[in-house]
């Protein structure tokens, strides 16, 4: 794509939705007499409440601010500090000489979510603060109904002036002890794949790295997520709970530091990520928020017709097989034939070429085996053995995309040049995977890459990687991230179990699309399970990962299994159909740990989809999304049986109203889907 085409603004006003409400309201706070008085932002719907309280004199000559949810104590105590390099805490001293606030009320678009569309409302106040040695430093706060979020802006007093971070001190001091729900980090050189830990508050282990979204849940039904939002030029952010004893649990920024151990460099003018906190009275909203979204700017892709997400094989996954063994190479033209026959018969649109089965070298060249670059890598070049013109020829005349992969040490330094060949071999696009670390020179090096394969017309998964944080909407040709302990791990262990993958979707799919490996068709019970590289089990029933489409957030996901393991199987009808990005979604039940239910809307049918995890139980979906009127449905679901054979399921066909509900018996670790047409 020519780079005219990418635009460092907002969208031209024919992709905004509806109309656009801005109201603007400035005063000047200087010379008040009393500075340290407290500062009041509230949501628009009031539900939200936060006050900020400005310095004073010593001992509090901090800013701190708190908020409460629905009238209740939601954090207290919580401090702001940005630590440079050359003038330390930069809110040392901090005068208040201005708040400009402002409103806005507008409706922005979305194109592959979980909505077409989100509502961009919210207040915002500006503090613009001068601190002793006389430089201004920018705290903006802004209140959505679900949402409290902010940032620090320098602005550029001198143009171009090098700032240099050496931490962030923002804080979040949590009342009430919640249950929280943590993925501890070993350290910061992570893939962010982990175990969700369940425990109150107040037992978080106060030197233990906490990845975000860290999701906190408190017994009158309140949940928040603690993440971040637009995260550019800056460091990753993990929390850590500081020592301090105390009525409230206090979590602190943790930046991922570059190898110098300092945080962030910049040029003024700066701006850091939004620090946010998600709240709703019921964990299911915090999954139908659009929030995150609508805190980073608006598409730099002028032209998106050519961004066509779907389903994608993954043979890696599989173990490399058609059938169940290992028999043609997977990546000779042969077997690439056969995969590209079984997409085109089944309207799978995408086929992953990825690295070969013995050594899982890559397809392009290199000397050293196995995935990690060399010297001598070279992505520009296919591997001897590696005929790409001719499966892609083959691929064009079935109407299938190409999909690969890469690893993301053989872009750095090259990244142009190698998305220039990527689109000269014909690849649709590419999973770009062990980033394995969040400092700054690893978030600029994948942005660097979204916008490269905008050029070239190449979508993009990250692998290895951390949570996202609203990327796509500003580079819509991002289909998802990994950043989660996924069904990958049934290769080799038994740790993605239901319940991991109920508490990844009230952890880290909050942040946003999530890949994970889904797709497995052969499913055992937990005493049966064993690992296996090649032709791998899943746990939780057939119905379970039917399931997973529709609960989980992903507009490019896998079909992750071997095709014999599809072709002639019950619900493989409905994982070809059913459709991967929406027009509306509600969550209808959200039991953390157990039992998830999620409505979808696309044109007008509507998909529902639920998964569990341990015994079997019986559960009421109330179908008042509906609109008026009788709809046909079509339901997927555990067989009597499917406790002790969990590949076995039932179908049914009945008429449904939203006056009515739907009983659904589930079975161990089970799941259902049902479509809902007029």
């Amino acid at each position: 794509m020519p780079l005219k085409n990418l635009l460092p603004g907002i969208l031209t006003a024919r992709t905004c939705l509806g109309t656009v409400l801005l109201a603007y309201l400035a005063w000047s706070t200087a010379g008040m007499a009393d500075p340290a008085q407290g500062h009041a932002l509230q949501s628009p719907n009031g539900r939200i409440r936060v006050a900020v309280q400005m310095p004073g004199a010593p001992p509090n000559d901090q800013i701190q601010w708190s908020a409460t949810f629905a009238g209740k104590p939601l954090v207290s105590g919580c401090h702001l500090g940005l630590q440079s390099k050359d003038g330390g805490e930069l809110l040392a001293g901090s005068r208040l000489k201005r708040a400009t606030h402002r409103s806005q009320n507008k409706t922005i678009p979305v194109l592959f979510g979980k909505s077409d569309h989100a509502q961009d409302t919210f207040n915002e106040v500006r503090y613009e603060l001068e601190n002793i040695n006389h430089q201004r430093l920018d705290v903006v706060f802004r209140c959505y109904n679900d949402c409290i979020a902010l940032r620090y802006e320098l602005p550029a007093r001198s143009a171009g002036r090098e700032v240099v971070l050496v931490d962030e001190s923002t804080s979040f001091g949590i009342e009430g002890n919640p249950t929280a729900y943590a993925q501890y980090l070993e350290n910061y050189n992570t893939s962010h794949e982990h175990n969700v830990t369940n425990v109150q508050a107040s037992e978080l282990p106060p030197a233990q790295l906490l990845d975000m979204p860290l999701t906190l849940s408190w017994p009158d039904g309140t949940c928040a997520a603690i993440t971040e939002a637009s995260l550019r030029h800056y460091a990753g952010m993990s929390l850590r709970r500081t020592a301090a004893a105390g009525q409230t649990v206090d979590l602190v920024c943790q930046l991922t530091p570059l190898p110098d151990g300092t945080k962030v460099v910049g040029r003024l003018p700066f701006r850091t990520p939004w620090r946010v906190i998600l709240v709703a009275d019921r964990p299911g909203a915090l999954l139908e928020s659009s929030t995150l979204y609508c805190l980073n700017e608006p598409s730099v892709i002028q032209d998106t017709s050519w961004i066509k997400p779907g389903k994608i094989t993954f043979s890696w996954w599989n173990g490399d097989v058609y059938d169940g063994k290992r028999d043609l190479p997977i990546l000779s033209v042969a077997m690439a034939k056969k995969y590209i026959d079984f997409c085109a018969r089944t309207g799978i649109p995408t086929h992953s070429l990825t690295s070969d089965e013995k050594t899982v070298s890559p397809w392009y060249f290199q000397s050293p085996v196995g995935v990690a670059p060399g010297p001598d890598t070279d992505v520009t070049r296919t591997r001897a053995d590696f005929d790409l013109p001719a499966i892609a020829e083959y691929a064009a005349s079935k109407h299938v995309r190409l999909w690969t992969w890469v690893h993301q040490g053989a872009l750095r330094g090259r990244v142009e040049q190698a998305f220039a060949a990527f689109e000269k071999m014909g690849w649709s696009g590419m999973m770009v995977d062990f980033f394995d670390h969040d400092d700054q020179g690893s978030v600029e090096h994948a942005e660097s890459i979204l916008q490269a394969a905008a050029r070239h017309h190449i979508l993009i998964h990250f692998h290895g990687i951390w949570k996202p944080t609203g990327w796509q909407r500003t580079y819509p040709n991002l289909m998802n991230h990994e950043g989660a302990l996924n069904l990958e791990y049934l290769k080799w262990s038994d740790r993605c179990t239901p319940e991991h993958d109920l508490r990844m979707a009230n952890t880290r799919l909050i942040a946003g699309p999530m890949d994970y490996h889904l797709g497995g068709f052969r499913a055992v019970t937990r005493a049966e399970f064993q690992p296996h590289n090649i032709a791998p089990n899943v746990l939780g029933t057939r119905c379970h990962q039917l399931g997973l489409y529709v609960c989980f957030d992903n507009p490019n996901p896998m079909v992750a299994d071997y095709p014999a393991a599809y072709e002639g199987q019950p619900g493989f009808e409905f994982l070809t159909s059913v459709p991967t990005w929406w027009n509306e979604t509600r969550v209808l039940v959200d039991q953390i740990g157990r039992v998830l239910v999620t409505a979808r809307r696309k044109d007008n049918v509507w998909y529902v989809g639920g998964i569990s995890a341990g015994r079997q139980n019986t559960i009421d979906v109330p179908l008042a999304f509906l609109k008026s009127g009788s709809y046909q449905v079509e339901i997927w679901k555990d067989a009597a049986d499917s406790d002790a054979n969990p590949n076995h399921l039932q179908t049914e066909r009945t008429k449904l109203s939203r006056k009515d509900h739907l009983q659904i018996r589930l079975a161990e670790d089970g799941g259902f889907v049902a479509r809902f047409t007029r």
